[in-house]
Order: structure tokens, then C-alpha cells, then sequence
């Protein structure tokens, strides 16, 4: 094909519709999720629902490990011209195993395009990117005008979230452990947000059914929405995520929400009930 998609697990979106039709290869490159001994490859047989019962019936360390380069360079042999999206950098090691693999197929096949994006987002923030670019290929622009025009969308993307719990962020410094001993205390909500740099910042401790996903819907207005795509993504909650789409929707009469189910990676540390939403800033 002339054009691959490449992503990793951390992307929430499983299949980019009609890319066949459009001659774009997309492929998911599996992050692999640790309960003790236990493997889990996050790819399209996983099932979450059991991964999840199982991770919350263990207490011993959990952990999650990106993709070997090898994977990722098995992935641009499959496309002319590459597009690869990566989870955040400064949460995965994700990215730099893309790099590497970028320069093993340059090393190879020196006239080769592949572009490595550095998300600075997770789940719905990479599959926001995706769709765009898919939208930029579409138009038959030139591999460094697609470059150009993908960046500029990628600092545009914001991200959103509301946990229940921060354990597995914490446990795995993802968060600091006075971030973390917040939730979960007398009915706390934490409203996180993905920082411009890709690190997560804690944004407000929220108490009360509803009044975290209320913040969200306004700090979204803060960071600049004003209609225009959304993406929700959530961890066994489609009560929570569909008071959201609800809620925009009433205030925002144009805007264009699609709602998924969160993957392994973002389920692991999202956990049950998180949610998360990604929209154009």
C-alpha cells in the first residue's frame, strides 16, 4: 500500500474505517501488560473484561512494556510511506523503540519516508491524530506537507480524563504518591489532563456523583473547545461516558462525539470507570 498508519496499543481505536479503500495499512503494535507472572499482549484478542477481574484480584506488582523495535519496523516494511503514533514519550518507552526502529529501516532502505509522531497523549488522543491523518492523506498532499499539517494537529489535540483510581499510575510513577493517595478517598474523582509536554497533570480532586465530569466538560471550554470532534474512550463505563457526550452536546449543538471502549494499555491504567476524552483545543 501506499500509506501505513502505524500505532501503538496505547491508541484506542482499533480499526481506522475504509482505510483499505483509501490504500492506507493501519496496524496497532501491541504494548505488553504484566500481573506478576502472567503476560497479557494487548492486541485485538485480548480479553479485557478477564485481564481487568485478574488485575484486580492480584496485589503484587503489575507493570506494562512497550514494543520492541523489531515489531514497529516489521510494521513500516507494510507501506510506501510511514506514519507511525506513539503514546506519549514521557509515560512509555514506546516512542524511542519507534526511533529506533526508524533508523533500522533507514539504515536498510535509506529513501524510505517514515515519520515517528510523539503523541503526548494516550487512548482517544492517538486515535484523534489517526483519523486526522488519514483525513490528511486522503487529500493527496505530499509526504512533508502531511508532516507539517499532522504536528500542527497533534498540538491542537487535548486530552482529558476522570479516574477513579490513580493505583496503577502511581505504583508505576506515573504519579506522584500524594497525587495518587487523593483518589478514591470519601468519594473522591481526580480530574487529570495530558500537559502540553505529554506528562500528566492533576487538575482538580473533585467530591460528589458528578461533579468531576462536570469540570471536565468545563475545562474543555478552558483549553479552547468550541465544537468540533470528541472522542470518548471509557473503562467499563458507559453511564459516565454517555452523561459526557450528553452534556456536550446540549452546550456545543455542533459537535461531533464518537464514543469507544478503552484498550488494554489505557484499561490498565485508567482502571474501572475511568474515562477519557480527547478534543480538538
Amino acid at each position: 500500500m501506499k500509506y501505513g498508519i502505524i500505532v501503538d496499543s496505547g491508541c484506542d481505536l482499533r480499526v481506522l474505517d475504509n482505510s483499505t479503500e483509501s490504500d492506507i495499512y493501519y496496524k496497532r503494535i501491541p504494548l505488553t501488560l504484566r500481573v506478576g507472572e502472567k503476560e497479557y499482549i494487548d492486541d485485538e484478542n485480548l480479553d479485557i473484561e478477564e485481564f481487568m477481574k485478574d488485575m484486580k484480584g492480584y496485589h503484587g506488582k503489575t507493570s506494562s512494556a512497550a514494543p520492541a523495535p523489531q515489531e514497529w519496523y516489521d510494521g513500516f516494511m507494510m507501506a510506501d510511506e510511514i506514519f507511525a503514533i506513539a503514546l506519549t514519550s514521557e509515560l512509555s518507552g514506546s516512542y524511542n523503540s519507534a526511533m529506533v526502529a526508524k533508523k533500522m529501516a533507514n539504515e536498510k532502505y535509506p529513501h524510505k519516508k517514515i515519520h515517528v509522531i510523539d503523541s503526548k497523549s494516550a487512548g482517544p488522543g492517538l486515535a484523534m491524530i489517526a483519523i486526522k491523518l488519514k483525513e490528511i492523506l486522503d487529500s493527496d498532499v505530499e509526504f512533508d506537507k502531511a508532516v507539517e499539517m499532522i504536528e500542527v494537529y497533534r498540538d491542537k489535540t487535548k486530552l482529558l480524563f476522570v479516574l477513579e483510581t490513580l493505583d496503577n499510575l502511581m505504583k508505576n510513577g506515573r504519579v506522584s504518591r500524594i497525587q495518587g493517595s487523593m483518589a478514591g478517598i470519601l468519594g473522591i474523582k481526580i480530574l487529570c489532563g495530558a500537559s502540553d509536554h505529554g506528562t500528566i497533570d492533576v487538575l482538580k480532586k473533585c467530591r460528589g456523583k458528578l461533579s468531576a465530569y462536570d469540570n471536565l466538560i468545563k475545562e474543555m471550554g478552558n483549553k479552547g473547545y468550541n465544537s468540533g470532534k470528541v472522542i470518548i474512550s471509557h473503562c467499563f463505563n458507559n453511564e459516565k461516558s454517555d452523561y459526557i457526550r450528553s452534556k456536550i452536546e446540549n452546550i456545543y449543538r455542533n459537535a461531533s462525539i464518537e464514543k469507544i471502549s478503552a484498550g488494554g494499555l489505557c484499561s490498565y491504567y485508567a482502571e474501572y470507570g475511568g474515562v477519557m476524552v480527547a478534543f480538538e483545543g
